[in-house]
């Protein structure tokens, strides 16, 4: 696999990233006593969409790691997460299961009471991403070059 394919995922996580980090320097918990505008949600809903968004950029970022330093793909998530591990551009693997399950809920959810518990796990989840990036970033600058 051509180095510039992953120095591109590595792009795209960045910027991913990088709009997570701005909905994240704006957060307060979600109340579910208060009954929110529109306009209050719609930072929510970007929230939402920016963590879920995230989420997905990592593993695509993980895959085209894997295919990039190995020559072949994982044959579960788990797997690929313990290679991430190994190589130490991750701290817990157990986070980004997590995270991936988050996302799945994020999508369905509406309910208040639901949503405030949510909402903090997408709080502490995007720390431990922004964290991590912050190793990915060091690992690509230093063993890959982009």
């Amino acid at each position: 696999m051509q180095k510039d394919l992953i120095c591109q995922a590595y792009k795209d996580l960045e910027s991913s990233v990088k709009l997570l980090e701005y909905s994240l320097s704006k957060y307060k918990p979600f109340d579910p006593t208060v009954v929110y505008s529109y306009e209050d949600l719609e930072y929510y809903d970007s929230l939402s969409f920016r963590f879920e968004k995230a989420v997905e950029m990592f593993f695509s970022f993980f895959k085209t790691l894997e295919l990039y330093l190995y020559g072949e793909l994982s044959q579960t998530i788990r797997q690929r997460l313990q290679k991430m591990e190994k190589i130490g551009i991750i701290n817990n693997l157990e986070d980004y299961m997590e995270a991936k399950l988050l996302r799945n809920k994020v999508v369905h959810a509406y309910l208040p009471e639901k949503l405030e518990e949510i909402y903090s796990t997408v709080e502490k989840l995007s720390k431990i991403l922004l964290q991590d990036f912050d190793k990915i970033e060091k690992y690509i600058q230093e063993e890959i070059k982009c």
